[in-house]
């Protein structure tokens, strides 16, 4: 940080701190704000330029807070010199508490169906078929799909599979298909229910 010392006489011929900007000689008000409270003063912290060297100062002052301390010195905490600190204004991020807007995100159990028809074809990446609100309606919509992927079908079974429920879905059923020489085989279809989390 650089500061600089100014005497009392010195501050007072460019005007600091109740004559600001009279003149060319005068100093320029950039900000001034409370710095805090006594019983009878007021602490303030202003920030001005200097008119020779154009550079950004801020000092603390004392003004009195009730007509009994009118005339009061305005640098009593200080003796014959009075420290400056050299300021330049640069952008500040700050956090604030503020009101929301927007609601906040529900998240995917308020807005999708629980039930998931998912395809799974062996070691590569399952695909999903889509959502539903019930079993029934995702085990319908699973067989549907399959129907539209092959000419014939054969009879077809769900076999509900014994997974432990972790992550995110608690119970799943898989597609068999039944066929006439008595090999069953399992086209990959999947129907599985999405924990529901509960509410805030």
């Amino acid at each position: 940080m650089t500061s600089r010392t100014f005497t009392r006489e010195q501050l007072e011929e460019i005007g600091v701190p109740f004559e600001l900007g009279g003149n060319d000689t005068c100093a320029t008000k950039l900000a001034s704000d409370s710095d805090g409270n006594g019983r009878w003063t007021e602490t303030v912290r202003l920030v001005f330029r200097h008119p020779e060297d154009g550079q950004a100062y801020l000092v603390r002052y004392q003004v009195g807070l009730t007509e009994h301390q009118d005339g009061i010195d305005p640098w009593m905490r200080y003796g014959d010199t009075i420290p400056a600190l050299e300021v330049e204004q640069q952008p500040v991020v700050v956090q604030q508490w503020k009101p929301v807007d927007a609601t906040r995100d529900p998240g995917l159990d308020s807005v999708l169906p629980a039930w998931e028809v998912v395809y799974e074809p062996g070691n590569v990446s399952d695909y999903l078929i889509g959502y539903a609100n019930s079993e029934a309606a995702a085990k319908g919509a699973a067989e549907a799909w399959l129907r539209s992927q092959k000419d014939e079908v054969g009879r077809l079974e769900w076999v509900p599979e014994e997974r432990q429920a972790v992550g995110e879905y608690d119970q799943w059923f898989e597609l068999v298909e039944l066929h006439d020489d008595s090999v069953h085989t399992g086209p990959g279809l999947v129907v599985r229910r999405r924990v529901q989390k509960p509410t805030a």
